[in-house]
């Protein structure tokens, strides 16, 4: 007797049905990935490169992709990218993937793919994302019902499967059950925002981003509309001239105590 240690040489696994479990393709990855039995867990065995990994099926439109950064190497710059891709990894050959994500593999042409914010790459952080009708790809932290814009431009009228690029300060990354997640950011309503970030060591830096938000008050002066997001722990409760306030003085989220890194300042447009 004996076993098949190679993958077939036909592209047929990336093909079963959609309700097939979500897990990392087991055969093309990167040289420096190392899986798990289950094919759900990944990690970067050395260096901070060649750490691609892919879906083992297409993802539907708006199906969640998450995942949790479990291990965290300090001693690099940089941290996970995420995006789609259009092109069946089951087709590729695993010495042809190139190095990144970004940008080696999207100037290929059929790939889009995106660093997340280095205030999102920290160990235990919950990442999740998905494509919507408009080719965007949008996503979330921890559960928390904001919605942020990576990206754009996927052809949606292709199948698509996940890629995830375990680069630099990200060491490893575990898939999770998306239904598992307490979230209620399932809405695919999103306002168009742009925000401006504030941090102590820089001026105000334009950036862009959607999302799902409400016009609440602030919850300590209690007379301006809430506007502004505290990172790395997106309590959004305050406005900007509170906020500011906080950030010079305490410098610490009035309802968490994590220390605040950067303010995100809302206008909707």
């Amino acid at each position: 007797m004996g076993a098949c240690l190679c993958p077939p040489n036909d592209c047929d696994i990336s093909h079963r049905g959609p309700s097939a479990p979500l897990f990392f393709h087991p055969y093309v990855k990167g040289s420096q990935i190392v899986m798990d039995e289950s094919h759900r867990t990944a990690r970067r065995a050395a260096t901070f490169r060649d750490g691609l990994v892919f879906s083992n099926r297409p993802v539907r439109v708006y199906e969640k992709v998450a995942l949790r950064i479990s291990k965290d190497d300090g001693k690099w710059h940089g941290g996970l990218r995420v995006g789609f891709t259009w092109e069946d990894p089951s087709c590729l050959k695993p010495r042809d993937l190139p190095p990144f994500a970004c940008p080696n593999l999207i100037r290929r042409g059929k790939t889009r793919a995106r660093l997340l914010p280095d205030e999102y790459c920290e160990e235990g952080t919950v990442v999740s994302f998905w494509v919507d009708t408009r080719g965007r790809v949008l996503y979330s932290i921890n559960g928390e019902p904001e919605q942020f814009l990576l990206l754009d431009k996927v052809l949606v009228t292709s199948p698509l499967w996940a890629v995830m690029d375990i680069y630099g300060r990200t060491k490893a990354i575990q898939l999770l059950d998306p239904s598992s997640l307490a979230t209620n950011c399932d809405s695919h309503r999103l306002l168009p925002l742009t925000c401006k970030v504030f941090s102590e060591s820089n001026g105000p830096e334009v950036s862009h981003l959607s999302g799902k938000r409400s016009r609440d008050e602030c919850v300590i002066c209690l007379e301006r509309d809430s506007n502004a997001m505290m990172l790395p722990c997106s309590h959004a409760n305050f406005c900007t001239g509170c906020s500011l306030k906080i950030l010079k003085t305490s410098g610490r989220c009035p309802l968490c105590r994590r220390k605040v890194k950067k303010i995100l300042n809302f206008s909707v447009f």
